[in-house]
């Protein structure tokens, strides 16, 4: 038997809606493959979709934090990798995908994503300036499991 290898792309999902910056995302994984196979195919054709679509998923895609995990075969990652700088949409939101980590494991993309999460906490909490803030940001920190 042969081992099939993946790939993982962590991406953070950046939206360019001016009027809904305060609502969420609501963004299914189903929106998240048909807009990443179409923005394949219209870069790669026909061939790039069909090479990204046997092992074509979504395993991560959180909405509060704007960051989606996205499974695929290790030898067409490469035209997956080309072609998502170039989404522009998913379902009807404007959006812009940056790249943050690729990976070969989930469990290293989830431990960038924590030290990610930790380096921004951090970030945040040097940035605020009242105690009010002070105290909301270890509030935030103590909620989660990425704590200092």
């Amino acid at each position: 038997m042969v081992r099939f290898k993946n790939r993982y792309f962590t991406t953070e999902i950046i939206p360019l809606d001016n009027g809904h910056t305060a609502q969420p995302l609501n963004l299914k994984t189903y929106d998240i493959l048909k807009s990443v196979l179409a923005v394949t195919e219209q870069i790669h054709g026909e061939f790039g979709a069909a090479a990204i679509r046997n092992g074509l998923e979504v395993k991560y895609c959180n909405e509060s934090t704007q960051v989606a995990i996205i499974r695929c075969r290790h030898g067409p990652h490469r035209l997956l990798a080309s072609s998502l700088p170039f989404l522009s949409r998913i379902g009807n939101r404007k959006v812009q995908l940056q790249s943050m980590y690729t990976g070969a494991t989930l469990v290293k993309c989830y431990k960038f994503l924590k030290k990610f999460h930790q380096e921004k906490m951090s970030e945040a909490l040097k940035m605020s300036r009242t105690e009010q803030e002070k105290k909301k940001v270890l509030e935030i920190m103590s909620k989660t499991k990425y704590g200092l």
